[in-house]
């Protein structure tokens, strides 16, 4: 039992860096303007399908 906790605490802090790897990327490539940001909150529109909409 001991292993498996030390598995999932290894695969979990491997999982978190990543993705604050690829967050840092992201911005980066937007501060230098190497992509748009409008692309991005588009993008970002068409994955969060699970969020509620705001009622204008």
């Amino acid at each position: 039992m001991q292993e498996f906790l030390k598995d999932i605490g290894i695969a979990g802090f491997l999982f978190f860096l990543i993705k604050g790897i690829l967050w840092l990327v992201l911005f980066a490539l937007v501060y230098f303007g190497l992509v748009d940001k409008k692309k991005i909150i588009a993008f970002k529109e068409k994955i969060s399908f699970w969020k509620k909409k705001k009622k204008l």
